[in-house]
């Protein structure tokens, strides 16, 4: 099989029906098919990507889903290239492969900065263990300081019951400065506890951290949602890597458009205005078929021959 035949059977095109075509019609279906390699190309590469690297399939199952994502690909793009050009399927066209552009930009995305998301991953991850360790040692604060508080208060109220200047106004060390002295250590006991805790909170906190860290299974149990938004969280917080990230978009998406910039791009040839006068006198030769069989003048002339 030759190239110009492979060409014409990418786009469904006869090649000895093609062989008679025009230098304009040969050089529009020629493109076609070029064109339509890309989408295909992309989706079959990243399919196999996404599905061995994302979703840890074998390679049999990762082939499997990249012929399907590129076959897929390649009777969408076949439709748009069938479709007729007026403006509202026009529209329709565009829309469509300015989705599926999309859907393959973001994908391809993943696949090149496939690092970068690992490591904001990694990063969004911790931060939020961090968060709930914190929360949990910021009530552990707010509770030894009121644990230091009491204290502080059972100190000074025995101090002050010893020395005479509050509660009794004697001056000694009876069995109420004793209960007083007894309420303070009870006070100093619960401190030290509640101190003792937020040392064992923090000691937690950098243990699941360091956990966190060296646990693999956190990045590969990461989906295809949770890719993207992490994507979306590095460039947010990078602009050299938000620049790069939408040169790499905006590349991608028109890899991805190539069959429908193709089709607004190139007009009506000779052929198709051969084609559609052939269609017009078929039709016409059909309509005239039509009325002559229902005319009365055929009635008659069935009439006549009946009564021979």
């Amino acid at each position: 099989m030759t190239i110009f035949n492979y060409l014409c059977h990418v786009v469904g095109e006869q090649p000895a029906r093609a062989a008679r075509f025009h230098q304009s019609t040969l050089r529009r279906t020629k493109a076609f098919a070029i064109a339509i390699h890309i989408p295909v190309l992309m989706w079959a590469v990243t399919g196999f990507v996404i599905a061995s690297q994302i979703f840890k399939l074998d390679d049999l199952q990762s082939g499997a889903v990249a012929f399907f994502c590129s076959g897929l690909i390649y009777l969408v793009e076949r439709l748009v290239l069938a479709t007729p050009k007026v403006w509202f399927v026009n529209l329709a066209r565009v829309l469509i492969g300015f989705v599926i552009a999309v859907l393959g930009a973001s994908t391809v995305d993943l696949v090149i900065f496939d690092r970068e998301v690992t490591q904001q991953l990694l990063k969004t991850g911790e931060d939020r263990l961090r968060a709930e360790h914190d929360s949990l040692i910021n009530v552990q604060k707010q509770l030894l300081e009121q644990k230091k508080a009491d204290w502080a208060k059972a100190q000074d109220a025995a101090n002050c019951e010893a020395n005479g200047t509050c509660g009794s106004m004697l001056r000694s060390v009876g069995p109420v400065y004793r209960e007083l002295a007894r309420q303070a250590r009870q006070s100093r006991a619960d401190y030290l506890a509640a101190q003792a805790q937020l040392a064992l909170l923090n000691e937690k906190k950098e243990v699941a951290i360091e956990q966190y860290r060296t646990a693999p299974q956190v990045v590969d149990k990461a989906g295809l949602l949770a890719r993207v938004e992490a994507l979306h969280e590095y460039t947010q917080n990078n602009t050299a890597a938000f620049v790069a990230w939408i040169l790499f978009f905006a590349l991608v998406l028109f890899f991805e458009l190539m069959v429908v910039f193709s089709k607004l791009v190139f007009g009506e040839t000779v052929d198709d205005e051969l084609d559609r006068i052939r269609e017009h006198i078929s039709q016409q030769k059909a309509r005239d078929y039509m009325q002559a069989m229902i005319s009365p003048v055929m009635d008659a002339r069935k009439l006549i021959d009946a009564s021979y």
